[in-house]
């Protein structure tokens, strides 16, 4: 009479609905690659590929805005700021792909700050997940405590809801009050 070979936890999440014959060796059950299943990648395009001239005509057309960023990044180290930072900042604004958190749109060299979600004064640290990247405009507001500094650059960012939110979770982590948009 053969044993029963008890399956472990990766057997079963990944071959759990399989219904085929097990088999096993020395008493440890194989993994059966004859029941792996096909998923078709979504979001993928086979024409941007590092095989043909147009497939990396089109990776360099989708890095080309980032990489400009990240090569200022790497020439304009901030001094006076850890290593950390410096290296998080570089990962994050590829993270990012270029965009302000905020409000999606591209950033630019002149039009751009690092922002630490919870300040260094307030126990921040310069770890990856305590940065990001944003547009200078939303990151004054994001410090603003004066109402009529606050009025301005609503005023010129002309925020939607999704982008207050963001905005209002920033301003909290910061221990800075929430903004209240009166509706008219």
């Amino acid at each position: 009479m053969p044993e029963k070979v008890l399956k472990s936890r990766t057997y079963q999440k990944f071959y759990g609905s399989y219904g085929g014959k097990p088999k096993v060796v020395a008493g440890v059950q194989i993994f059966p690659i004859y029941g792996c299943k096909f998923v078709t990648p979504r979001m993928f395009t086979r024409e941007v590929n590092k095989y043909t001239p147009q497939g990396r005509q089109l990776i360099h057309k989708n890095l080309s805005t980032v990489h400009s960023l990240i090569q200022y990044l790497l020439e304009t180290k901030e001094y006076g700021k850890s290593v950390e930072y410096n290296d998080n900042r570089i990962s994050l604004m590829a993270g990012q792909n270029g965009k302000c958190a905020v409000t999606g749109e591209p950033l630019c060299i002149f039009d751009m700050e690092c922002h630490h979600k919870k300040p260094k004064k307030l126990g921040g640290t310069d770890e990856y997940r305590n940065l990001v990247w944003l547009k200078s405009d939303v990151h004054k507001l994001i410090h603003a405590t004066e109402e009529d500094t606050i009025t301005k650059y609503l005023d010129i960012l002309k925020l939607d809801d999704k982008a207050l939110k963001k905005v209002n979770s920033l301003r909290l982590s910061a221990e800075n009050l929430e903004i209240v948009v009166k509706a008219n």
